[in-house]
């Protein structure tokens, strides 16, 4: 008898090992839906909780590490936190009481999965008070990006010291997730002030990691008061945030005398200046003035020199870039990393004279595609000999003013008033050489423009308009081709003679000189450019413009 019970004991222990394990249900048809917390303790918007248990119950068996690591609960850190599992019940016991008449939220981040794999799909926030009331502020949006996952939005209480803010080592008092269409809403604010920022959070751990999430600024800081509790439309742009200065890797000499730059990154062409660099001979300290500098446009992570007077062979030269080098994202040069040492032997890079942008016999060209030749020569900034662009039609009529010198060595086809299904020659007649050396050679590219009456146009308004500040409208085919133009400073904008298809359209302010959008910095912060982003796609059909198309700035 003995034995039976001891054997009816062991079936029992097993019983319950296995009521308690992570074990799911198998067998039926696979399970696809998201799981969902079905209780809690606290209950949701709890008042005079006081206990130092907090009890989440999964309608459905869970992966405990991503449950745990996608937990945020302000102040508290994991050290602060123990968690113990009882098959869908997590039990969370805090190490330190909490403090009264406060309002605390946690949040479990949309990237927690059940043992099917799941994801919770939209974030969790248990909204609770330790006193007799409980903060009702909250603040909604959306973010907007490409890659659909969940991104976590994070705000800051503004004070006296908030330009300290460090949000890649500093908490936020207030997180939640986006779902899998990007909106968000972070609920349980108290009366005051706040920063917000978005990130795609990769390390899961709510702090942003620059370099390697994207990342974005608010447009504007909010305010909840009693008066306004409810705060919407705080949207996002995420984008990677390059703070890293660029870099100088290297300088060779190259054919003609000219002196060839290797950047680490893209270098930004609009301001480079000959006084930007020094070339000094290393034995001797004497410097060789720079007569003029550009960036190739085939590599732009490279910048031609040309020297005022030729660099003797056989030494060894100092290569200095200094702090009015800036990179696309406008980080200068510091003074790390901006010295290479450079040995004139012999010319140990061929520079081809010139570049073309664009393949021959190339076709489809509408009047938003860029093409054009950059010159690169000793006397690449002279007008006079140095290089000379032409545009034929295909009967050989000159139509060269259609061509526009944009700088120095770029010539640029001003693809606007180009007639419709015609062939075109873009010709570059150069001379190359020294003194007696000279030689004249010729070069052609060949295009086609598109059939215009394949194409369609928007039209439409952008409001408020922003004083001071361009506001550029961009439509966007899911392809990844994008057309760009501006809003007239009534708002009003069209894109003329477009390619037919489904477009995403967006209006945002300009941001210094580029044609990006701009989503701000996290350090020192900046507020991102003010954008929107018209409700619906935007179908364009050939000899069609599609009107009203009205986009609100926020």
């Amino acid at each position: 008898m003995a034995k039976v019970i001891r054997f009816l004991n062991l079936i029992l222990i097993f019983v319950l090992i296995g009521c308690a394990g992570q074990i799911p249900p198998s067998g039926g048809p696979v399970d696809t839906s998201p799981p969902q917390i079905i209780l809690s303790s606290p209950e949701q918007k709890e008042l005079n909780f006081n206990s130092q248990k907090i009890i989440l119950r999964f309608n459905k068996y869970m992966s405990q590490r991503s449950v745990e690591s996608a937990i945020y609960f302000p102040p508290f850190n994991a050290s602060d936190m123990n968690f113990d599992w009882s098959g869908t019940t997590l039990d969370i016991s805090l190490h330190k009481p909490l403090q009264s008449d406060r309002t605390y939220i946690l949040t479990l981040g949309a990237t927690a999965l059940d043992l099917r794999g799941n994801y919770l799909g939209k974030s969790f926030n248990l909204v609770f008070s330790t006193g007799a009331q409980i903060d009702t502020g909250s603040v909604s949006g959306r973010v907007y990006a490409a890659k659909l996952q969940p991104y976590t939005v994070a705000a800051f209480p503004i004070t006296g010291d908030i330009d300290t803010l460090r949000p890649f080592t500093d908490l936020a008092k207030y997180v939640t997730q986006s779902d899998d269409s990007g909106r968000y809403v972070l609920q349980g604010l108290a009366d005051g002030k706040y920063r917000l920022i978005c990130f795609d959070d990769q390390m899961r751990n709510f702090t942003y990691a620059p370099q390697m999430d994207v990342y974005s600024s608010a447009t504007h800081d909010i305010e909840i008061s009693k008066e306004v509790e409810v705060v919407s439309d705080v949207n996002f742009i995420p984008a990677i945030e390059d703070t890293t200065p660029p870099q100088l890797y290297g300088a060779d000499l190259a054919n003609d005398g000219l002196v060839v730059l290797k950047f680490s990154e893209p270098i930004d062409s609009s301001g480079i200046k000959a006084s930007d660099f020094v070339v000094r001979d290393s034995a001797t300290s004497k410097i060789f003035p720079v007569d003029f500098a550009v960036r190739l446009e085939k590599e732009k992570y490279e910048i031609v020199l040309r020297m005022q007077s030729p660099l003797p062979l056989k030494r060894e030269y100092l290569v200095t870039a200094t702090d009015g080098v800036k990179d696309l994202q406008q980080n200068r040069m510091s003074s790390n990393n901006n010295t290479v040492v450079m040995k004139a032997d012999s010319a140990v890079i061929q520079l081809s004279p010139y570049y073309f942008n664009f393949a021959d016999s190339l076709q489809k060209i509408t009047m938003y595609d860029t093409l054009f030749c950059q010159f690169i020569s000793p006397t690449m900034h002279q007008d006079s000999g140095g290089a000379k662009v032409s545009l034929y039609d295909s009967s050989g009529n000159d139509v060269s003013r259609f061509v526009k010198r944009e700088s120095a060595t770029i010539f640029k086809v001003v693809a606007t008033g180009l007639n419709s299904l015609e062939w075109y020659t873009l010709k570059l007649n150069y001379r190359t050489g020294m003194n007696g050396g000279l030689k004249d050679s010729v070069v052609a590219r060949h295009f086609r423009t598109i059939d215009f009456l394949t194409l369609g146009d928007i039209e439409g308004k952008v409001s408020p308009v922003i004083l001071k500040k361009k506001i550029i409208v961009v439509a966007m085919r899911p392809d990844g081709k994008r057309f760009y133009t501006f809003a007239g400073e009534d708002g009003k904008f069209k894109l003329d003679g477009i390619l037919a298809g489904d477009y995403t359209v967006r209006a945002y302010a300009q941001h210094d000189s580029g044609m990006g959008y701009f989503s701000g910095r996290s350090y020192p912060y900046q507020f991102a450019e003010p954008f929107g982003v018209y409700s619906e796609p935007v179908k364009v059909r050939a000899r069609w413009t599609t009107e009203g198309v009205a986009i609100k700035l926020y």
